[in-house]
């Protein structure tokens, strides 16, 4: 996995399953949002980080190399018959909410989702308890880190550097 370096497939090091990597990246996602969260507090800064789902957007290209049958049933079931799709409008106003809505000023490691699929609802929801993991999120910003090349030296000049930037900005 992550931890042996280069070559991996899988985050834990398993063998590739497409549904569990899908999971796995939502997970690493909230981890790592809220360790970059807690880095950021620690240094008394000013700047949030939250993520975020804004639910299933089947017409947004991201299922363009799959078989175009699947994708045109899939797509009607779950818009028509499921009622569980959102639009990609819906999605972008998620997108906006997090950049720049007021009910986050302030507020960090925050997870905001689509609650009731298909309902057009953007709200804070609680995390699992393995995304609250801080063990966890420290450690997965270590491994990310190590895997992009970082040094702990590069990690702190990286640190230094967004302090100086923010003390001017």
């Amino acid at each position: 996995g992550l931890a042996k370096g280069s070559g991996w497939e899988m985050v834990d090091g398993g063998a590739f399953d497409g549904d569990k990597a899908y999971k796995d990246s939502k997970l690493c996602n909230v981890l790592f949002t809220r360790e970059m969260q807690r880095r950021l507090s620690d240094r008394g800064s000013k700047v949030t980080c939250n993520s975020f789902s804004p639910g299933l957007i089947t017409r947004s290209g991201l299922f363009r190399d799959q078989n175009p049958i699947f994708v045109g049933l899939f797509d009607f079931i779950v818009y028509n018959v499921a009622h569980v799709a959102e639009t990609v409008d819906f999605g972008g106003g998620c997108l906006v909410t997090m950049a720049v809505g007021p009910q986050l000023e302030g507020k960090g490691a925050e997870f905001w989702s689509n609650s009731k699929p298909g309902q057009h609802t953007f709200e804070k929801v609680e995390v699992s308890k393995e995304a609250q993991d801080a063990a966890k999120a420290r450690r997965l910003w270590e491994l990310s880190a190590r895997a992009v090349g970082l040094t702990p030296a590069e990690t702190i000049v990286l640190n230094a550097a967004a302090r100086a930037h923010e003390a001017f900005t």
